[in-house]
């Protein structure tokens, strides 16, 4: 029965990864816009020619800048154009097509004529900007009726313009009430797309990056199920961004080194093959990669989600964890100074009979009330190896992520580090290509009864094998 009314048709969980990863909803999504636009004969034809061209759109961003008094908005989607490859259209291609200038042209033939420049071949393959061509709200509305839908209208609200919200009659240009109701106009029509700057008293270049940042957001088609990875140094506060987030969002906060101990002591197969490996603790990519596919598949993890800290440590193990069914749909790397990693760790100590963690220069007066040490992976000497080690694979994870992961600074509060790690799983996730992961597992080492561990400095082992 496919009838939704009588049974709510959804997706089972562990599909929606895949979905998500090649990003098919998005794809549907744009071969149903354009069926509804260009209403043709045989829609299952066009469908098949459409496909290719489907695909490649997703990801071509279409920008409409809407500028305010004395700013420039030529010039700064020219500076976009040359990062993104975008075609710029402005008001003197449009006069240029029309023939004459738009002063008095009726909505409908701007809006035909936009249409036209837009869906040449190169503004197809490679997007497109449009500045300072549309005068209203009725050009607005022309335009959306023609199927010309901008994934970003951005508004560049410069610092002496008066409120929008405010009816100004005096001490104002003449022009003002005017140019209000047109500005008004075209952002309730583009509400859907609607991103604001505000220049203040920024400079030209950092604007142009304001604009390119925003442009990298996208809305999502569907809500999706967060699946976090928070990448860092120790020191950086991953695990305690991770608790944040699972009181906040609700999601399934995974410890890994947590889980790993108490996979070395079960007695399961899994545990078995760690147990066997020739080192101490083992560092094999794909066993490790299957200790957390063991936990995110739980019922309660698919359901909600989950936020995963302190693996991988490499970009073979980021390769293996990408290649499992539900992998992380977040990236997010904590950007922190050694220094102040440093700092935080030598402050940390444990009460020997809880296990509780106190920081002794937040909390001076528990070194009296309470039994405090430090714990043994505290020690300099380990730490300083862990950090050098972080940062030795540091270049390789970053480079494997690509465009698909975020950055936030570690150094920050940890209110205004959580706010920012926030607004980045909130939003609609990055538009780039998925990660490749593993092309073939078949010919992966788990069929070998031997394990080539990943090789490990030998103060970093040894720190392993305290905490197992």
């Amino acid at each position: 029965m496919s009838d939704p009314t009588k049974r709510p048709l959804k997706f089972p969980p562990q599909h929606i990864p895949y979905l998500q990863k090649h990003r098919i909803l998005e794809l549907f999504h744009e071969i149903a816009r354009e069926l509804v636009i260009q209403k043709p004969e045989d829609h299952v034809l066009f469908t098949k020619q459409i496909l290719h061209n489907a695909a490649r759109s997703r990801d071509v961003p279409r920008v409409i800048l809407i500028p305010s008094y004395k700013v420039n908005a030529l010039d700064i989607a020219k500076c976009m154009s040359n990062v993104t490859k975008q075609v710029v259209i402005s008001r003197i291609n449009l006069e240029s097509c029309l023939g004459t200038e738009i002063a008095g042209v009726p909505s409908e033939v701007i809006a035909k004529c936009l249409a036209y420049l837009v869906r040449k071949e190169n503004c197809y393959n490679l997007g497109w900007i449009m500045v300072d061509c549309i005068r209203n709200e009725q050009d607005a509305k022309e335009l959306l009726q023609l199927g010309i839908i901008p994934t970003h209208t951005i508004h560049l609200i410069s610092p002496f313009q008066p409120n929008l919200d405010e009816l100004l009659y005096c001490n104002v240009r003449p022009s003002w009430p005017e140019y209000r109701r047109n500005i008004v106009g075209m952002r309730n029509a583009f509400k859907a797309s609607l991103r604001e700057i505000h220049l203040g008293d920024q400079m030209f270049p950092k604007i142009v990056q304001d604009c390119l940042e925003l442009c990298k957001v996208r809305k999502a088609v569907k809500p999706i199920q967060p699946r976090v990875l928070i990448i860092g140094p120790r020191g950086s506060g991953r695990k305690t961004q991770a608790k944040l987030l699972a009181e906040k969002l609700g999601l399934i906060c995974i410890d890994f080194e947590y889980l790993i101990c108490q996979v070395w002591i079960s007695a399961t197969e899994l545990g078995t093959k760690l147990r066997e490996c020739k080192n101490k603790v083992c560092f094999h990519s794909e066993l490790l990669s299957e200790v957390v596919n063991r936990r995110i598949l739980e019922e309660d993890a698919l359901r909600k989600g989950w936020v995963l800290v302190s693996f991988p440590y490499t970009d073979l193990d980021f390769r293996y964890l990408d290649s499992l069914d539900t992998p992380p749909n977040r990236v997010i790397f904590l950007e922190c100074d050694l220094t102040v990693c440093k700092e935080r760790l030598r402050h940390r100590r444990v009460n020997v009979y809880s296990g509780s963690v106190t920081n002794i220069e937040e909390h001076p007066k528990a070194v009296e009330e309470k039994t405090l040490k430090t714990h043994p992976k505290d020690d300099e000497s380990v730490i300083d190896a862990e950090l050098k080690y972080y940062c030795e694979q540091y270049g390789n994870l970053r480079k494997y992520c690509g465009p698909t992961a975020s950055f936030v600074n570690g150094d920050q509060n940890e209110r205004w580090v959580h706010e920012c790690i926030l607004g980045i799983i909130l939003r609609a996730p990055i538009a780039a290509p998925p990660r490749k992961g593993l092309a073939d597992l078949a010919n992966s080492s788990s069929s070998s009864s031997a394990c080539s561990c990943v090789s490990v400095p030998t103060t970093v082992l040894d720190a392993f094998v305290r905490k197992v």
